[in-house]
């Protein structure tokens, strides 16, 4: 595929890197032109100099024959303006665009996004909000993706010294009657192995657990954590991520207080945000975090719009009490390192942008992609089509590469933790997980021939 990125900052740099890892023809546009030679200088990637709003740019990038534009600059106008050029110059092309302003988004925002001419609408802000919403209405989960409208999940939790899983087979959580989970994997040292019988759980391990929606508290019990709802939550930060975890918080019924250090800003979201309340104060600062009651805090958001200092407050609540801290990263290569350190969950907005962009690319019924831990694991929901190489076998039968494994079906209302001898059906919603250099290799079990 020929694919157009416009933006050459941090997001436009992974999406350029994934499409060309992946061997697409892939034409960077930005006005950064050290950013985009630095790009070059690592990506097999062209570039373009210039505005992406400007048509005689994108012209020259080859929008008028691409199959993809991603538009990711960091104004939404040129974004849009970006998509709409598109429009007019190829009715086949797909567009995505990555938008903060949270007028354009949802059923709230003031423009529908086809009278933007956008096929794919990214909001770093509102995916980094899902994601931290589902973790706090899944306690002790330091990881956590939703499939089949979230009836399936992926987990990732930690072992704890004391856990009784600890010294036994990762195999032996997927071998309980009546109860649908299956480990998918076990991070540990950074790296992700497949489960076998001979791989012993070890205190400080990941397992990641598919499982349907059902089954995820007993599975998380069996591991020793502790279930407790999730009722208070602070926020530290009240920029865009800040407002959107805010906002999807208290629709869920949490008690939600939000810092913010700017005090024109804080008269707005008083104004925005009725059902949370925000307080103006430095949300790094240690008496004030006292003051509020962190140590009785279910769970303390890191949202100060720097990576380094959302991983130093998360600390700091962490020390002063707070049950579980969660601090945005973008850097991927810092996720580890934040871990590492007792930084209890950590989420990057830009590996949440990123995941939706992927299945643009995808061959079959793909209906969702997300990744896992510095996109060390890709989860594939799709559609099994009529002919696909994956219906109508045991999946014994079907070979499929080490390191990748189908983790559940959804068929009509029932999900199946699937085993050796489920054969998949024409119809079904499967969610498949694998490391991401194999992914062009499962592309034939998806696709029809």
């Amino acid at each position: 595929m020929k694919i157009v990125v416009t933006g050459s900052g941090v997001l436009g740099f992974y999406v350029a890197r994934k499409f060309s890892e992946e061997g697409h023809d892939v034409v960077v546009v930005g006005e950064d032109e050290d950013a985009l030679r630095r790009m070059q200088d690592v990506l097999d990637v062209g570039a373009v100099v210039g505005k992406s709003s400007t048509p005689s740019v994108l012209l020259d990038a080859g929008l008028a024959t691409a199959d993809v534009l991603v538009a990711v600059a960091g104004s939404d106008e040129a974004n849009i303006v970006a998509c709409l050029i598109a429009e007019t110059l190829s009715t086949r092309i797909v567009r995505a665009a990555r938008l903060h302003d949270p007028a354009y988004l949802g059923a709230t925002g003031i423009i529908d996004k086809s009278s933007l001419s956008i096929d794919l609408l990214i909001s770093p802000e509102e995916e980094v909000a899902r994601t931290v919403v589902a973790l706090a209405g899944t306690p002790g989960a330091s990881d956590i993706l939703e499939f089949a409208d979230g009836r399936v999940k992926a987990v990732g939790v930690e072992v704890d010294a004391g856990s009784p899983m600890i010294g036994k087979p990762v195999t032996g959580l997927s071998r309980r009657p009546n109860e649908k989970v299956i480990v998918a994997g076990v991070y540990r040292g950074e790296v992700v192995s497949a489960p076998s019988d001979d791989l012993l759980v070890e205190a400080g391990d990941t397992l990641f657990l598919v499982a349907a929606h059902d089954s995820v508290r007993r599975a998380m019990t069996r591991l020793g954590k502790r279930w407790a709802r999730t009722r208070r939550v602070i926020i530290s930060g009240g920029g865009w991520e800040g407002v959107a975890i805010a906002r999807r918080l208290s629709a869920a019924g949490v008690r939600t207080k939000i810092v913010e250090r700017d005090a024109a800003r804080c008269e707005e979201l008083t104004k925005t945000l009725g059902d949370t309340l925000v307080l103006h104060g430095d949300g790094m600062d240690q008496a004030l975090l006292e003051d509020e009651g962190v140590a009785r805090a279910d769970m303390f958001v890191a949202a100060l719009g720097d990576e380094t200092d959302n991983v130093f407050t998360a600390l700091l609540a962490k020390r002063l009490g707070a049950r579980r801290v969660v601090a945005l990263v973008d850097t991927p290569a810092y996720v580890p390192f934040a871990s590492a350190i007792g930084v209890d969950i950590v989420v990057s907005p830009l590996l949440s942008a990123l995941s939706p962009i992927l299945q643009l690319t995808r061959r079959g019924g793909v209906l969702a992609v997300r990744t896992l831990r510095e996109e060390l694991v890709e989860g594939i929901e799709f559609v099994a089509a009529t002919g696909a190489g994956i219906v109508g076998l045991p999946l014994a039968l079907l070979h499929m590469p080490h390191g990748s494994l189908i983790g559940a079906i959804v068929r009509d209302d029932e999900v199946i933790i699937p085993d050796s001898a489920t054969v998949i059906q024409e119809g079904d919603r499967v969610v498949l997980f694998a490391r991401p250099a194999l992914v062009p290799r499962l592309q034939r079990l998806l696709a029809a021939d």
